[in-house]
């Protein structure tokens, strides 16, 4: 959930009670007369600057903070001068943050005894030798004061070096000090919870970003008093803390998260909190306050925030877990998942699981399915609603009379896919499932949950693919890589090479041997394309990959010219509306002889004294036989359909719209791409 804005000076009534009781809030400013000090003489004014072999340099702070420590610094008179001097050194600090701030600032200096004594107007009787510097230590406070707001003001250091009677001004410095507060944060705040239902978890942070110590702070969340808050330890573990009643607040508990009340300079307290509320609390909104209390030694404090959540407390004691899938694959089998709902009541509890599945582009009523385990042990299919939404297409189905036992749980099987459509099986996205616990009558929302599963698509890829071959040659070899990135199954993936049908083409055994492969005409009048399956095994398992290693020639009688070589993961072949899944097909010069410059030749591969001329693409060592699995190396000649039914190839094997044109009318567009479209 997101963190909510702060809202610093929003505080319920009884909370703003008990603060004017305690005096950190005034009713009127009138009510700080009495701290205006008395009117006194002002010293007489120096005049104006005067030549001077002294000079002032004041190493200010930063920052300090307000209610916080004093912070340390000096300032150093240097003497040019050939004679020893005597000054006095002025300083003020000032800010026009609030009328009354100036009773809260205090400077002081270190005696010569070590002694911090405060600064009322100068310090003085110093002296500087002649050639000489002096550094004078000084320190500066910002204390509390609550009509010192807690945002960050400026505190103006003024500095003056003056003559040994203070008349004469020898040299002079203006700084300006961030005056800082702390600040308090909620991450996460939660919006609603259950009573008697699991906690809600939320974060509390108090930082501190002055150059000040604070000795004085005491780290606060209060809450109903109906609720239990814990806290979490450095092993993970929660500690249950004890809450304490609060005076004037009879309905509310104070939380204390830590003993420590120290705050270094630039230090960040972070704790991680879970809140629950038991089964006396009230049904409606109820408020959780986090906040920073600093007291300043006498009864009365200033307060950090308070950081208020708003929470709307159901009367509905069930939560649900949803366990999702990590991912489904396009065209693949399901993937079984579970969704848990508990019970924190006495008494068992029916409800409605309502089930949304919505993808942006699954734009047919058959493109996702959701099925659930019925007491038999069967799947039964969810019966689901297809609707377009602003946000994309949702099916929406739901499970009805479904009981959970008293102070228990009930886990519900389910399971989730995309099946084979042809309109989109080479597309990856995400498929998000959200779940709601809904009561009999489906009005009330009781629990839910949202959950992202990742849609993945086959991947192909073909590794040191030929670029020229000679008629009647050698074969030329490469790797066609079949991977399956999901969590589903197939059993419906056919491994196809398809190119002109004056080819041979054999594929590598797991002893090394070669297997020849019989290419099938595509069946369209005149097509002079073949298709060659490398593997009669449909299977590929979740997470797998198997690569074919494989050689292509052509024989004497092919067209001498460009011809493409396609790769294929064709599911569903046989059916009505098989899909493929390749990249764009790799193109072939095919010469009668071999072509001189056009790239390496391999020299393993020659027959009847001709010879296959590869492309001079490297590939990398370590390619896998028949039926082995893994990914293969990603290199600069892979082409990889990336989820896409046509998809632009690496440098070297690009196909111009002119050549997928003929492809499709050589007879690939008559075995996998005249379809029927069923979608919407």
């Amino acid at each position: 959930m997101r963190a909510r804005r702060s809202r610093s000076t929003v505080l319920t009534a009884a909370t703003l009670g008990a603060l004017l009781a305690t005096g950190a809030v005034l009713a009127s400013p009138a009510a700080y007369a009495a701290e205006a000090p008395a009117a006194a003489t002002a010293p007489a004014a120096p005049t104006a600057k005067a030549t001077s072999d002294l000079s002032l340099q004041v190493n200010a702070p930063k920052t300090v903070g307000r209610g916080g420590e004093p912070v340390e610094f000096t300032e150093t008179v240097t003497n040019s001068g050939a004679t020893d001097a005597s000054f006095n050194l002025r300083v003020k600090a000032t800010t026009d943050a609030s009328p009354l701030a100036y009773q809260a600032i205090k400077v002081e200096y270190r005696d010569a005894d070590g002694t911090w004594k405060a600064v009322t107007d100068t310090v003085p009787g110093l002296t500087v030798a002649a050639g000489a510097s002096k550094a004078v230590q000084l320190r500066l406070t910002t204390g509390l004061h609550a009509y010192w707001t807690d945002q960050v003001s400026t505190v103006k250091l003024g500095s003056a070096v003056l003559d040994a009677t203070s008349g004469t001004v020898l040299a002079e410095s203006t700084k300006d000090v961030s005056a800082d507060y702390l600040t308090m944060e909620v991450g996460n705040a939660p919006t609603t919870a259950v009573i008697g239902g699991a906690p809600v978890e939320f974060d509390y942070t108090v930082k501190n970003p002055t150059e000040s110590r604070f000795t004085n702070v005491a780290k606060v969340v209060t809450a109903n008093k109906y609720s239990t808050l814990q806290m979490q330890k450095a092993d993970g573990s929660w500690e249950t803390l004890t809450g304490t009643s609060m005076p004037h607040a009879d309905d509310d508990l104070r939380y204390l998260l830590a003993a420590d009340q120290n705050l270094a300079p630039g230090e960040t307290f972070t704790r991680h909190l879970r809140l629950a509320f038991n089964g006396d609390a009230k049904i409606g909104t109820t408020y959780a306050h986090a906040y920073a209390e600093l007291t300043n030694g006498g009864n009365s404090s200033t307060y950090v925030g308070p950081q208020f959540i708003q929470i709307n407390l159901t009367g509905s004691p069930l939560g649900l877990s949803v366990q999702e899938p990590s991912s489904i694959g396009n065209g693949g089998k399901p993937v079984e998942f579970t969704e848990t709902v508990t019970n924190a009541s006495g008494s068992e509890a029916p409800f409605n699981l309502k089930l949304d599945a919505s993808n942006p582009v699954a734009r047919s009523a058959d493109r996702i399915t959701l099925e659930s385990r019925a007491t038999d042990g069967t799947w039964k299919p969810v019966g689901l609603t297809f609707t377009q939404q602003p946000d994309g297409f949702h099916f929406v189905g739901s499970l009805a009379g479904v009981t959970v036992p008293a102070n228990s749980t009930k886990t519900v099987q389910l399971r989730l896919a995309a099946p084979l459509n042809n309109d989109w099986a080479g597309q990856s996205g995400t498929v998000k499932l959200s779940s709601t616990v809904l009561d009999q009558t489906g009005q009330f929302v009781l629990a839910n949950s949202t959950k992202d599963v990742a849609l993945k698509a086959l991947d192909v890829q073909t590794k040191g693919a030929p670029t020229t071959a000679v008629l009647g040659g050698a074969p030329g070899e490469f790797d066609v890589t079949f991977a399956n990135p999901s969590a589903s199954d197939y059993d419906n993936v056919s491994e196809v090479v398809q190119t002109d049908r004056r080819s041979t083409l054999q594929v590598q055994k797991a002893d090394g041997s070669w297997e020849d492969i019989t290419g099938l005409p595509t069946g369209q009048p005149g097509g002079d394309q073949a298709v060659y399956h490398l593997s009669g095994d449909k299977n590929l398992a979740a997470g797998a990959s198997v690569t074919r290693h494989v050689r292509l020639a052509f024989t004497a009688d092919a067209p001498i010219g460009r011809t493409y070589v396609n790769t294929w993961a064709v599911l569903g072949e046989g059916t009505d509306f098989p899909a493929s899944v390749g990249p764009q097909g790799f193109p072939v010069d095919v010469t009668a002889t071999a072509v001189a410059g056009t790239g390496a030749v391999d020299k393993a591969t020659t027959n009847g004294g001709t010879t296959v001329v590869k492309a001079g693409l490297t590939t990398t060592d370590g390619t896998a036989a028949s039926g082995s699995t893994g990914t293969s190396t990603d290199i600069a000649d892979v082409q990889s359909a990336g989820g896409v039914l046509a998809h632009t190839g690496s440098d070297g094997m690009l196909a111009s719209a002119a050549a997928a044109a003929s492809l499709l009318a050589g007879g690939i567009g008559a075995l996998f791409f005249a379809r029927r479209r069923r979608s919407a």
